[in-house]
């Protein structure tokens, strides 16, 4: 009798003390703010003991299934990786390689003016292919969210992105061979190039923009119209804000390959353009100086990590501000 009246008063002493923490945390998270923040803070502190408590329960259980995983991403991208930075900062001597810290080619790299207004141009052709590629790829996700059946959506994304299970190559010969048909005048232009990377990557713009659309709640564009605003300004502040790290995602996805590509730059520059892939292809394939081949290659990488690192930054900032946009700004927009 009184083994069961102690287990009791340890129960109701847990109880209370995992109620006296959970209020504690959320008295910690009202005093943060406003309302608003408090609502967020809230189903966000919830959020993260919901997903705690999935990977507490999956503790010992998900190695086995990562393992193969692990081990593939180690061989193919983590060792070529380390190889091309090891590349870049040893220092061959004759037949031996001294492991030592070389800055030389760097120093080299960022003295050169030609690679530099290579490297400019090869970032500039790939950003204009991204804004380009969203542009499009916008109106045609946002046209497949909004379609009634959901079957039909997906068989437009299958006829969307089944050019992407076709050879790269062939696409880029087929495109090529369309210019030809046309003229051929516009091959080895920054024309061709633009058009080479948006038709090969447009997909890939494509499919984040329509998860962040299809993923938004209809309830609160139907609210905004409710509370007398116009479909743009509705359109404008909850479909398009929400969509905004759709954009931002797709913008990256396309940007990394177009700025990397160097098929795109060999058949449609038609040898009259080189980028940033053809001076690294150059250095490894048909020089001697790995090492600086190497050092292009690091400085190409680093630069676009750094890219990739804003946007989404920008895509958080946005994901945020849009999911609270409408409720500070709900006056001036159904004015």
């Amino acid at each position: 009798m009184n083994n069961n009246i102690e287990n009791n008063e340890v129960v109701e002493i847990k109880d209370n003390f995992d109620i006296e923490n959970e209020l504690e945390a959320i008295e910690d998270i009202e005093s943060i703010g406003s309302e608003e923040e408090f609502v967020y803070k809230t189903a966000s502190f919830k959020e993260k003991i919901g997903n705690f408590k999935i990977v507490k329960s999956l503790k010992g259980k998900i190695w086995p299934v990562l393992l193969p995983f692990m081990v593939t991403m180690g061989f193919l991208v983590i060792l070529p990786l380390v190889g091309i930075i090891l590349f870049a900062i040893i220092n061959p001597t004759g037949n031996s390689i001294k492991f030592e810290l070389n800055l030389e080619n760097f120093v080299r790299f960022f003295t050169s003016s030609s690679i530099m207004i290579v490297l400019g141009l090869s970032l500039l052709y790939a950003v204009i292919a991204s804004i380009i590629a969203v542009t499009m790829a916008y109106p045609i996700a946002l046209v497949m969210s909004q379609l009634k059946s959901k079957l039909m959506a997906k068989n437009v994304w299958v006829l969307l992105t089944l050019p992407i299970w076709i050879s790269m190559i062939l696409k880029i010969l087929g495109l090529r061979s369309l210019f030809e048909l046309l003229g051929g005048s516009a091959l080895g232009t920054p024309f061709a190039v633009i058009v080479g990377m948006v038709y090969m990557f447009l997909p890939f713009a494509i499919s984040p923009i329509y998860n962040a659309l299809d993923n938004q709640d209809p309830s609160y564009y139907q609210a905004a119209l409710d509370l007398k605003a116009s479909k743009s300004k509705a359109f404008w502040h909850i479909t398009f804000r929400q969509s905004l790290p759709g954009v931002f995602a797709g913008f990256t996805l396309v940007l990394v390959q177009a700025a990397t590509s160097l098929l795109i730059v060999r058949y449609m520059g038609d040898g009259k353009i080189n980028l940033i892939t053809t001076i690294i292809e150059n250095y490894f394939f048909k020089g001697t100086d790995f090492g600086f081949g190497a050092t292009v290659a690091v400085v190409l990488a680093l630069l676009l990590f750094l890219i990739m690192g804003i946007t989404k930054l920008l895509s958080n900032k946005f994901e945020v501000r849009g999911s609270r946009k409408w409720k500070n700004s709900s006056n001036p927009a159904i004015s």
